[in-house]
Parts: structure tokens; sequence; C-alpha cells
């Protein structure tokens, strides 16, 4: 599991050091991609649930076709690199995650169970401000309860709302 917040500095090839537990529990090569406002970072055994997950959402056409699933496809996979520390345990973020992140100088390093988001500075102290108050925590863990997430709805909405677009 990871866990905890760190913040380190990025040199000017955009590597800065990933904290030992996580570079410890990542292995020698995991994956990052573009999260929501962020960059996520995970292994191998997570890319996997996630891309299960991703094509559970319907059929090979559906998958294709579904400009909800497509969305979803090219945002997670499309910008995915594999990638690994290196001898001085620095991890590299490529131009392209930098600028979709907004990370500059430092990054923040977040741990979310599963999973690790990567965060600029000023975009994570935003996320906070906006999100972490007590009353936004219990209204996200109603609205789980009372719609349970992954749960399949059946086979011919491919587990979209059924306000969505019509088929």
């Amino acid at each position: 599991m990871f866990g905890g917040s760190f913040t380190h500095s990025l040199d000017s090839a955009g590597r800065f050091v990933l904290p030992k537990k996580f570079r410890f529990d990542l292995g020698l090569e995991f994956f990052v991609t573009k999260g929501l406002g962020c960059l996520c970072v995970f292994e191998d055994k997570w890319r996997h649930t996630l891309e299960s997950e991703l094509n559970g959402l319907g059929t090979p056409l559906e998958l294709l076709l579904n400009p909800h699933i497509s969305r979803l496809h090219r945002h997670f996979f499309g910008d995915m690199v594999t990638t690994g520390a290196n001898d001085q345990n620095r991890m590299q973020l490529t131009p392209e995650h930098r600028r979709y992140a907004g990370i500059e100088d430092e990054v923040v390093i977040c741990g979310c169970g599963n999973y690790i988001e990567l965060w600029s500075p000023k975009a994570w102290e935003e996320y906070k401000k906006q999100n972490d108050s007590v009353d936004d925590l219990i209204a996200s863990g109603a609205a789980l309860l009372a719609s349970p997430v992954g749960v399949a709805t059946g086979g011919q909405d491919a587990g979209l709302s059924q306000t969505g677009p019509a088929k």
C-alpha cells in the first residue's frame, strides 16, 4: 500500500528522487500516465486491473464506438509510459507529463493506496482546498454507498448511465 505525501525538487531533466518505500513497492519497472489533474504511477498488476475494468465496460465494438469508453482509454493509455528509477533512485517525467500536470520545479508525491499520484504543489494545494473538508469526505462516502462503484448494471448499458448518449 502506498501512503504518505512528500515534496521533492526536480532537476533540469525532470528527474526527482522517488521515496525509498515507493521505489521498493513499485519494483524495477512501473507505469506513469495522466490522472485527473495529476499523474498516476502504478505497478504492472494495477495496470492490468485498470485495463480489465476499462475493457469490461462494453463489447469490443462498444469499446471502439462509444465515445465515453474510448475517451477513458485514450486518457489513461494514450500517454502511458513504462519507466523505473535510475541508479541514483531518480524517476524521470516526460515533458508532456510535466506539462499536463503543471509540474515545474517541484513535485508532490502522494500515496493513494494502490497507486501514487504526482502533483504540482500549486495544483495539490488547490485540490486540497476544494476537496478536503469533512463535508466533502462525508458526501463522497454517502454517494458511493448509495451507488456502488464497479457493480455491473447489466449487459446492454455497458455500465453507463441511462441518461448517457443514445445507442
